[in-house]
């Protein structure tokens, strides 16, 4: 369910944010660049584990940034395929579900309900209840 993922990656720093410590920096750049991110073929980014390397520092012509190379991990959600993940369903319309999950609270929108293995069955109230095969 829950993966750590090896990741390098060619960043690039703003200048307003090289005043703060080169780690702290770095490691917010990464958060906004991959929270709550889909990652294809890795999952759901939960998390930046920690950042294992920092390479470069560069400024390219005509570029007030530096860029670096930097290797970290990162916490990922990806659930195998009939694993079982229990939730609360917060509500349901035409743009997919809301629910909340152990660790935050998310939404899956327009949610192909076989198409991602998450959800097998649920429940219509509009059909009075009655447990529909997705």
């Amino acid at each position: 369910m829950f993966y750590l993922s090896l990741i390098e990656h060619t960043l690039r720093l703003p200048p307003q944010l090289l005043g703060l410590p080169l780690n702290e920096a770095i490691k917010g750049e990464l958060e906004s660049l991959v929270l709550d991110k889909v990652i294809a073929n890795l999952g759901l980014c939960i998390s930046v584990y920690d950042i294992r390397c920092i390479d470069g520092g560069f400024v390219f012509p005509g570029d007030g940034a530096s860029t670096y190379t930097v290797e970290f991990r990162l916490v990922m959600f990806r659930p195998f395929v009939g694993e079982i993940i229990t939730t609360k369903l917060k509500e349901s319309d035409s743009n997919g579900l809301r629910y909340t999950y152990i660790l935050c609270d998310g939404s899956i929108g327009s949610l192909d309900y076989d198409g991602l293995g998450l959800v097998s069955w649920w429940l219509s109230i509009k059909s009075g209840g009655t447990r529909r095969q997705s």
